[in-house]
């Protein structure tokens, strides 16, 4: 199943970015973003690293402007994760995989003042992004998110007021191969803590599966998150792994 999921996020990884392959390492590059969460690379299944291999890792990224990163499902590749750190990279994150079958997903009502929408409009796809930038304390959202949201397929809720207000939201991303992945799972902080999240979560588990998903997963920040994940369904499977080498 480890394998099923990183060979779903290498292929997620790879969409409209420049692939450039570094000995076991495959490096995704977006050709108009530095931002370092959406540039990283991921080792083959059984990677043992020589130097030479991550120097050619390193200049994949360093030639273009970008920080050396990796996320990866560190069990798959045992031996990456001490021969970067011993080259001067940094564990920056240890995070839990998650995964909810068919049939598993909890009824998790929503509170009365609170409903879920298909965002389709403009103003609507706005407000949802604006509440995720704003739970994830990003700025506002700029014009090219709103576009990459008009067209990156999946399924995307907004929950809001029943009197317009944006509260929160999330998607679920198209189904490949039977797998879909949960994530941008955000609440305003004026509203946590009112069951909304885990609501949300298990409408796109839901509509995952319902697309024909038979493999659900996310990846939660942390232990509060990942409380809310296994009341809608969810159970740890694996962990994901972050690494990254900053320059001096």
């Amino acid at each position: 199943m480890s394998q099923r999921i990183q060979d779903y996020l290498l292929a997620s990884a790879s969409a409209g970015r420049e692939v450039v392959p570094a000995g076991p390492f495959t490096v995704t590059i977006s050709p108009h973003d530095p931002l370092v969460y959406i540039n990283y690379a991921i080792p083959s299944a059984g990677a043992d690293p020589t130097p030479a291999d991550i120097a050619a890792l390193e200049e994949a990224f360093v030639s273009r402007s970008r920080t050396p990163r990796l996320e990866y499902l560190p069990g798959l590749a045992p031996l990456v994760e001490p021969a970067l750190v011993a080259a001067g990279f940094t564990v920056t994150d240890r995070l839990p995989l998650m995964e909810c079958p068919p049939g598993a997903v909890a009824d998790l009502p929503l509170p009365p003042d609170i409903e879920l929408v298909t965002p389709v409009t403009d103003d609507e796809l706005r407000d949802l992004l604006t509440a995720q930038h704003e739970a994830f304390g990003e700025p506002p959202p700029s014009a090219a998110h709103l576009e990459k949201a008009r067209t990156s397929g999946g399924v995307r809720v907004l929950a809001r007021t029943l009197s317009g207000e944006p509260v929160g939201g999330g998607a679920a991303v198209a189904v490949k191969d039977g797998i879909s992945e949960v994530a941008g799972i955000a609440v305003r902080p004026a509203f946590e803590r009112r069951g909304i999240g885990a609501a949300v979560t298990a409408h796109l588990t839901r509509a995952a599966h319902a697309a024909g998903a038979t493999l659900v997963f996310l990846t939660p920040g942390g232990d509060a998150q990942e409380r809310v994940y296994s009341r809608v369904g969810y159970r740890r499977t694996d962990s994901v792994l972050f690494l990254t080498k900053e320059s001096k």
